[in-house]
C-alpha cells in the first residue's frame, strides 16, 4: 500500500445546532452543542486511515488543551503524526453553525498559521517518501507553495482541496496531480460557477486551463464532475438524509486518496468516495461521522 502524507490544519470545532440562520444582530436559541475533533486537514487524515489507508499527518497545534485533545484523536485512531507545538498562540478553532444538515463555519486558523515554510523544509524527508501528498488552504499560502514545490521534485502525487479559497501564485497549479474545490471554490478559481452541466463541464475546462492534471468539482447534493482533459463525468449523489454536512468533502477526499493509494483509477476511487461522503452526511459530527472501511463494504 502506497504512503499518504496529509499536511494541514487541525481544530477545535465548537459545534451548535440552529433551526434557523440568525440575522444580523439576532440571538437565536440553539441544541446540541458540543466539541470536537477538526479542521481540514486532520478530518482528511482521519478519513484516510478510517478507510484503511496508511497515513501521517503534519500540523500545528497550541499548548492547551484543544490541543491535547486533538492529539488525543490522532492517537486514538491510530494516526502518525508531527505536530509542531506552539506557545505563543491557541489551537485552531472553527465555530460552526449547523441549520437543517447545512453548516456555516467561521474559522480562527491559531495555531494553524505556525505551519511555515521553515517548519516544511524541517519535514520535507516526510514528503519525499511519500506516495501521495494531500494538501489544503487552512495553513499558510507560503507553505502550501513550498510543498508543492518540494513534492514536485519527489516521486509523490500532488492531492489539493483549495479550501478556503485563497489566491495563489498562478505557477502552483501546474505543480498540482489533482485539484478537488467544491462549488464555491471552482467559481473562485474561475469566475464560472458550475449551477448545471453545461457551466460545470465549462468550470473543469477552465480549471484544466490552469495547468493541473486533474479536476473534481464537488456539488453537494449533486455529486460530482470529473475532468482529466479527455472529456468530463458527472457521478449523481447517493440520496441519503442530510444530518450534518461538516466533513462531506473531507471524508470524500480522503476516500480518494486510499483507493489512489490501493491502486484504483480515479474513475472508481470517485465512485467509492461519493460512497463513503453520503454516510457522512447522514452523521453529526466532524471527523467522528467518517465512516469506517467495513461500513462502506456493507453498503
Amino acid at each position: 500500500m502506497k504512503k499518504i502524507l496529509v499536511i494541514g490544519s487541525a481544530n477545535a470545532d465548537l459545534v451548535i445546532h440552529s433551526p434557523k440562520v440568525p440575522a444580523l444582530g439576532e440571538t437565536v436559541i440553539g441544541s446540541g452543542s458540543s466539541v470536537g475533533a477538526g479542521g481540514k486537514g486532520l478530518n482528511q487524515a482521519v478519513a484516510a486511515k478510517k478507510l484503511g489507508g496508511e497515513v501521517h499527518f503534519i500540523g500545528s497545534l497550541g499548548n492547551d488543551a484543544n490541543g491535547k485533545m486533538l492529539r488525543g484523536t490522532l492517537e486514538r485512531y491510530g494516526i502518525r503524526s508531527t505536530c509542531i507545538e506552539v506557545d505563543a498562540c491557541a489551537t485552531g478553532c472553527a465555530m460552526i453553525v449547523v441549520v437543517e444538515g447545512n453548516n456555516f463555519i467561521v474559522v480562527d486558523e491559531g495555531a494553524n498559521a505556525c505551519l511555515t515554510p521553515d517548519v516544511i523544509d524541517g519535514e520535507a524527508s516526510y514528503i519525499e517518501e511519500a506516495d501521495i501528498v494531500l494538501i489544503q488552504y487552512e495553513i499558510p499560502i507560503e507553505s502550501v507553495m513550498r510543498i508543492a514545490e518540494i513534492t514536485k521534485n519527489s516521486k509523490a502525487m500532488l492531492v489539493v482541496n483549495p479550501a478556503p479559497f485563497k489566491d495563489i501564485p498562478s505557477e502552483f497549479y501546474a505543480m498540482v496531480d489533482i485539484l478537488v474545490p467544491n462549488e464555491h471554490e471552482a467559481h473562485a478559481l474561475t469566475g464560472i460557477y458550475p449551477a448545471d452541466e453545461q457551466s460545470t463541464a465549462a468550470a473543469l475546462e477552465a480549471l484544466l486551463q490552469t495547468g493541473v492534471k486533474k479536476a473534481i468539482v464537488t456539488l453537494g447534493e449533486r455529486g460530482c464532475a470529473y475532468g482529466d482533459g479527455e472529456g468530463i463525468r458527472f457521478y449523481p449523489a447517493i440520496k441519503t438524509k442530510a444530518v450534518d454536512t461538516t466533513s462531506a468533502g473531507d471524508s470524500f477526499i480522503g476516500a480518494l486518496c486510499v483507493r489512489l493509494s490501493m491502486g484504483d483509477e480515479t474513475e472508481r476511487a470517485i465512485e467509492y468516495a461519493t460512497r463513503v461522503s453520503s454516510i457522512t452526511v447522514s452523521r453529526a459530527g466532524a471527523s467522528d461521522s467518517i465512516p469506517y472501511a467495513y461500513e462502506i463494504e456493507k453498503e
